[in-house]
């Protein structure tokens, strides 16, 4: 029964990703791709919180109070929310983390639900509710035992995803 379930599963996955990618280029994925896919996932909570963290400042700036009231000059910038915007879009890092962020998120998106729930399980626990960057993941008998399956399938699923991942981002 659960060898079926398990293959029931693979199917399931196998066909939700060949309908969006190119799959049928199979080409080796190197070890290093596959490290930094998994540091994306990881980390996929906290660039997105990140993001919204800068979003709102561009939309809410911080004001100087003009304690001059009868004064001739003025202290602040003309336009410093034009000037932030400026140097936040040209920002090579904060690109790269948006970048990420949507590659993820069409990622999810496009796998099965029971994919989506052992990513979740493994790599997307922590909520992002933390100031720091995650450091730790929960271990295989955790994960396998909130996705039901034997920690064997559950890693052999998560190498399967990881490629698909670092595929999406072109890396080889």
């Amino acid at each position: 029964m659960i060898g079926s379930k398990l293959c029931v599963i693979y199917f399931i996955t196998w066909k939700k990703i060949e309908r969006g990618s190119e799959l049928n280029k199979h080409y080796k994925v190197s070890e290093e791709a596959r490290n930094y896919a998994r540091k994306v996932l990881r980390l996929h909570n906290y660039e997105k919180k990140q993001i919204k963290k800068i979003e709102e400042s561009l939309r809410y700036p911080y004001k100087e109070t003009d304690e001059n009231v009868g004064g001739s000059r003025v202290n602040s910038n003309i336009a410093p929310q034009e000037a932030e915007a400026e140097r936040v879009w040209t920002n090579e890092e904060f690109l790269a983390t948006v970048k990420h962020v949507s590659v993820v998120e069409n990622f999810l998106e496009d796998i099965s639900d029971e994919a989506v729930n052992l990513i979740r399980n493994r790599y997307l626990s922590d909520n992002g509710s933390k100031e720091r960057r995650p450091k730790e993941l929960p271990n295989w008998v955790k994960v396998s035992k909130l996705v039901h399956l034997s920690e064997d399938a559950c890693k052999k699923q998560d190498s399967m995803l990881v490629n698909y991942l670092a595929k999406r981002f072109n890396l080889k």
